[in-house]
Protein backbone atom coordinates (compact mmCIF):
# COMPACT_ATOMS: atom_id res chain seq x y z
CA UNK A 1 0.00 0.00 0.00
CA UNK A 2 2.89 2.15 0.92
CA UNK A 3 5.01 1.46 -2.18
CA UNK A 4 1.53 2.79 -4.42
CA UNK A 5 1.26 6.21 -2.82
CA UNK A 6 5.26 6.89 -3.22
CA UNK A 7 4.57 6.17 -6.68
CA UNK A 8 1.55 8.49 -6.79
CA UNK A 9 3.60 10.92 -5.39
CA UNK A 10 6.87 10.75 -7.56
CA UNK A 11 4.39 11.35 -10.49
CA UNK A 12 2.65 14.99 -9.25
CA UNK A 13 4.06 17.70 -11.45
CA UNK A 14 6.19 20.25 -10.50
CA UNK A 15 6.24 23.39 -11.42
CA UNK A 16 10.03 24.40 -13.20
CA UNK A 17 10.86 28.02 -12.11
CA UNK A 18 14.48 27.47 -12.29
CA UNK A 19 16.73 30.47 -14.50
CA UNK A 20 15.93 32.94 -12.45
CA UNK A 21 18.20 33.54 -9.23
CA UNK A 22 15.10 33.97 -6.36
CA UNK A 23 15.18 33.34 -2.42
CA UNK A 24 11.37 33.01 -2.26
CA UNK A 25 9.21 30.84 -4.22
CA UNK A 26 5.99 31.89 -6.14
CA UNK A 27 3.96 30.14 -4.44
CA UNK A 28 5.01 31.96 -1.35
CA UNK A 29 7.36 30.12 0.84
CA UNK A 30 10.78 30.82 2.30
CA UNK A 31 11.68 27.78 2.83
CA UNK A 32 14.31 26.43 0.04
CA UNK A 33 16.12 23.11 0.22
CA UNK A 34 19.88 23.95 -1.22
CA UNK A 35 22.48 21.29 -1.27
CA UNK A 36 25.57 22.73 0.13
CA UNK A 37 29.38 22.23 1.70
CA UNK A 38 30.91 22.79 5.41
CA UNK A 39 33.60 23.24 6.55
CA UNK A 40 34.26 23.89 10.55
CA UNK A 41 30.37 24.60 10.99
CA UNK A 42 30.43 27.01 7.85
CA UNK A 43 28.61 26.94 4.48
CA UNK A 44 31.92 26.85 2.34
CA UNK A 45 29.56 26.09 -1.47
CA UNK A 46 26.11 25.45 -2.11
CA UNK A 47 24.71 24.52 -5.51
CA UNK A 48 22.45 26.73 -7.38
CA UNK A 49 19.83 23.95 -7.96
CA UNK A 50 17.46 24.21 -5.02
CA UNK A 51 13.55 23.05 -4.07
CA UNK A 52 10.49 24.78 -2.70
CA UNK A 53 10.16 23.36 0.89
CA UNK A 54 6.12 23.60 0.62
CA UNK A 55 5.48 22.64 -3.20
CA UNK A 56 8.52 21.18 -4.62
CA UNK A 57 8.97 23.70 -7.26
CA UNK A 58 12.42 23.96 -8.93
CA UNK A 59 14.39 26.98 -8.23
CA UNK A 60 17.32 28.76 -8.62
CA UNK A 61 19.00 29.95 -5.60
CA UNK A 62 20.61 33.48 -5.24
CA UNK A 63 24.62 34.04 -5.29
CA UNK A 64 25.91 37.32 -3.76
CA UNK A 65 26.39 38.40 -6.78
CA UNK A 66 22.33 38.09 -7.63
CA UNK A 67 21.48 40.16 -4.82
CA UNK A 68 24.24 42.96 -5.33
CA UNK A 69 21.85 46.23 -6.11
CA UNK A 70 18.74 44.56 -4.92
CA UNK A 71 16.87 46.87 -2.00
Amino acid sequence: MWLLKRKRKQLEVKHDYSGIPTHVCPCGSQVIKVACIFEDGEIVLWFTEAECGLCGAKLTAPTPLDTVGMP
